[in-house]
């Protein structure tokens, strides 16, 4: 009985850290298909719409939004399709996504870079020249300074030593884990 119990420890020694490092994992795969799911609703909300739509990524409060602009050039918060609140994604503290966002880099065409994620009513990944000569010209050629994505935009998420990077392909703009 002795023996029995004894080797019960030691598979239970042994099985425990695996578990909890497979639980990582997993944790660590729903919060980066989270970001996947909602990259693609603001690419899908960014073509049904006909009007742009960020995934703004902000590591220092560790949250994610999706906003559409306004005509009054503001943004608003889009509506999450299934609970209908505002789409906002909440990481780290005691939230059901306890995973941290670690960063996010979107690098374009003219050496812009931003930490959000900008989908223009084609679908595409790109980046809105605010500056003065930017506007100018916009307002002269009524059209805006449009930027591609350079290279692939990259957001990372970790969960205790286990790290996701979730992807958007600079030329097709598909999002991949």
């Amino acid at each position: 009985m002795l023996v029995v119990i004894a080797i019960l420890g030691i598979v239970a020694v042994i099985a425990i850290p695996q578990a909890s490092s497979l639980s990582s994992a997993t944790t660590a795969d729903a919060a980066a298909a989270e970001i996947a799911r909602a990259l693609r609703f603001a690419q899908r909300e960014a073509v049904r719409t006909n009007n742009y739509c960020v995934v703004s990524i902000d590591t220092a409060t560790q949250v994610l939004r999706v906003d559409q602009p306004t005509p009054a050039g503001v943004t608003a918060a889009a509506t999450h399709p299934i609970d209908k609140r505002d789409y906002q994604i909440r990481f780290g503290g005691n939230t059901k996504l306890r995973a941290t966002l670690v960063s996010s880099v979107f690098k374009y065409e003219g050496g812009f870079t931003s930490s959000y994620a900008l989908f223009g009513p084609d679908g595409m990944p790109v980046y809105v020249d605010k500056s003065a000569v930017g506007q100018l010209f916009g307002l002269l050629l009524g059209t805006k300074e449009i930027k591609p994505l350079k290279e692939e935009g990259k957001i990372t998420v970790r969960y205790g030593n286990v790290e996701r990077v979730v992807r958007i392909a600079p030329v097709t703009a598909r999002v991949s884990l």
